[in-house]
C-alpha cells in the first residue's frame, strides 16, 4: 500500500531474526496537511526520504523511535549517518505533536474528509514509530488513531481511503501480534488485511490489491508456523502466487523480490513441516532467482538473510533426502554468511550463522556414514 511509512515484513526461515524491510518511498502525502510556512514540513520531507530503502529488525523495548536511532548498527542504511537518524526521528515526533494540534482544530463534522486523513496519519507517523521502536505503546496509539479515521471513511462512500486505513491497521495489529507472539492478534490481522483487499479492485488499484495479498500471505505464515498447522501454510502460498500475477520484476524488482522470498519460505516451511520434499525443492529455485535480482552491493543484509533462507532450505532439503552435496552446500553457505556478519561486527547475526553452519556440518557427517 504506497500511502504509509511501513516497511513489509521479510520471512527469514534461515536465521529466524524478524526484518522487515522500507523498500519504497512514497510518504511524502504527510506533508500536505501541514502549513507551508512550518518549519517541520522541510525537515519531514527529508526525514521521510532517508527511511527509504532502509530495512530493520523487529524487537521489542525500543520505547522512543529516538532509542532505536541510537541502537541501530546495520551493514548498510541510507539513513545510517547516526545525526541525520537521530535528527528524523526528532522530526517524526515533532510531525505527531503538530497533526495532534490539528485535529483540535478540524472538526468532523465540519470536514470529515481532513478529519479523517489527520487521525490517519498520526496513525501512519506512531506506527512507523513503533514498528521500528518495537514500542507497543506507540502501536497501540497508532491503532487507535486509525480506529478514529474509521468512524468518517466506509467501504461503500470512500472505498480506497478506508481499504487504506483497514490496511495500516493491519500491519499494526500484525506487528504487535510479531512483537508479542499472539496468534490471536495475528488472526485478527489477517481479518483485516482481507477486509482491506475486499474493497479494492484489483483493475483500478493493481499496486495496493498485491500489497494487500502479500500481506495477507505473510500473517498467513506466521499462523501456520504457530499453529503448526499445513492447511494455512498452503493458503499462503496460493494467495502469494496470486499476488505474483500483479508483482512483477518489470514494476518494481524490491517487492517482487521480497514476495518471491516470502513465497520461497513458505513453500520451505511448508515442506519441513510436512515432510514434503517437492515443496523444500520448488523453494531452492525461487530463491536462488531472488538473489539474482537483490544486487549485494546495495542491500547485503537482504542479500544475506535470503542467502541463508536458501542454505536452511538446502539443509532440510538434505536431511529429508539423504543428498550429501545439498548438506555440504548448506554448511559452505552458511560459513560465508558467518564471515560478512562478522566483517559487519554484527555478532548476533554472526553467531547464529555459524550455530546453523555447524548444524549443516553434523548433518554431512551422518549422510556420510
Amino acid at each position: 500500500m504506497p500511502y504509509n511509512l511501513y516497511a513489509e515484513t521479510l520471512l527469514t526461515p534461515g536465521l529466524e531474526i524478524p526484518i522487515a524491510w522500507r523498500y519504497d518511498n512514497r510518504a511524502q502525502y504527510l506533508i500536505e496537511l501541514l502549513d507551508h510556512d512550518s518549519p517541520v514540513r522541510g525537515a519531514l520531507s527529508q526525514a521521510i526520504d532517508r527511511y527509504g530503502d532502509t530495512f530493520f529488525e523487529l524487537a521489542p523495548n525500543k520505547e522512543t523511535l529516538i532509542e532505536w536511532a541510537n541502537s541501530q548498527k546495520t551493514l548498510v542504511d541510507t539513513a545510517d549517518v547516526r545525526e541525520l537518524r537521530l535528527g528524523g526521528a526528532h522530526v517524526f515526533q515533532q510531525a505527531i505533536e503538530l497533526f495532534q494540534g490539528l485535529q483540535m482544530v478540524v472538526e468532523k463534522e465540519d470536514d470529515p474528509q481532513k478529519w479523517s486523513a489527520i487521525h490517519h496519519n498520526i496513525g501512519d507517523v506512531m506506527g512507523f514509530i513503533g514498528q521500528r521502536s518495537g514500542s507497543t505503546h506507540f502501536l497501540e496509539q497508532a491503532a487507535m488513531s486509525y480506529e478514529q479515521a474509521l468512524e468518517a471513511r466506509s467501504s461503500e462512500d470512500t472505498p480506497f481511503e478506508w481499504a487504506c486505513t483497514q490496511y495500516n491497521l493491519g500491519i499494526v495489529i500484525q506487528t504487535l501480534g510479531q512483537l508479542e507472539d499472539d496468534a490471536n492478534l495475528l488472526k485478527q490481522a489477517e481479518q483485516t488485511y482481507k477486509q482491506a483487499s475486499t474493497a479494492l479492485k484489483r483493475d483500478e488499484h493493481p499496486d495496493e490489491w498485491a500489497a494487500t495479498l502479500c500481506s495477507t500471505g505473510n500473517v498467513l505464515f506466521l499462523l501456520g508456523i504457530h499453529r503448526r498447522g499445513p492447511r494455512t501454510l498452503e493458503q499462503a502460498v496460493v494467495v502469494m502466487r496470486n499476488a505474483m500475477a500483479e508483482r512483477t520484476p518489470d514494476k518494481s524488482s524490491y517487492a517482487w523480490a521480497i514476495t518471491q522470498n516470502n513465497l520461497a519460505a513458505t513453500l520451505q516451511a511448508l515442506g519441513t513441516h510436512e515432510e514434503d520434499i517437492a515443496s523444500l525443492e520448488d523453494s531452492i529455485p525461487i530463491y536462488d532467482a531472488t538473489l539474482k535480482a537483490l544486487p549485494k552491493e546495495d542491500v547485503p543484509m537482504i542479500w544475506a538473510m535470503v542467502s541463508a533462507n536458501r542454505a536452511s532450505a538446502m539443509h532440510a532439503l538434505a536431511d529429508e533426502s539423504d543428498y550429501v552435496e545439498l548438506a555440504i552446500r548448506a554448511e559452505s553457505e552458511f560459513a560465508s554468511i558467518a564471515e560478512l556478519f562478522a566483517k559487519a561486527e554484527l555478532t548476533r547475526h554472526q553467531k547464529l550463522a555459524e550455530e546453523r553452519r555447524d548444524q549443516s556440518k553434523e548433518l554431512v557427517k551422518l549422510l556420510q556414514v
